[in-house]
């Protein structure tokens, strides 16, 4: 994984825009689909549950202001609040993925730089879960070995 998310120079296009997002969605994937089965479970009625689902676009704002009222909601604690967030279970961190994916999907997604934008906020969530990743090192249930030296 980059140490750096691009610049909206080097993604000026909207088809260049949805590569990215979607290749920060596959990354997202490929993490949860290997985090650590010590990790706590998230709660039914925490903050990933309550603001990234059943979201409902306004009509008269474009999809990508949804995003990031949601994050707003959710993310804008301290790094370790936000670290608390990555979760497993069905109330966990798989929520956000389901989430982005749905959002990807949006038709008016493109206006206003969204796809990159979201690409942004998929990349800071990657960001948050390898570091839940290098916390749990020790742990023998983690699979971070090769894989995750692949992806820093």
């Amino acid at each position: 994984m980059s140490s750096r998310f691009p610049e909206k120079a080097d993604v000026p296009t909207i088809k260049a825009q949805q590569h990215l997002l979607q290749s920060q969605l596959k990354t997202l994937c490929l993490l949860i689909s290997n985090l650590p089965s010590t990790l706590p479970a998230g709660f039914p009625d925490g903050p990933l549950r309550k603001y990234f689902t059943d979201v409902d676009i306004d009509p008269d704002e474009e999809p990508w202001y949804s995003v990031d009222r949601a994050w707003t909601r959710v993310f804008q604690g301290t790094e370790e609040q936000q670290l608390a967030l990555i979760t497993s279970g069905p109330d966990g961190i798989g929520l956000l993925q389901h989430f982005f994916e749905w959002i990807a999907q949006q038709p008016g997604l493109a206006k206003y730089d969204g796809h990159y934008l979201t690409a942004n906020k998929v990349y800071q969530v990657n960001e948050l879960i390898i570091r839940v990743f290098r916390n749990y090192q020790g742990d023998q249930s983690v699979h971070d070995g090769l894989f995750l030296q692949k992806l820093v």
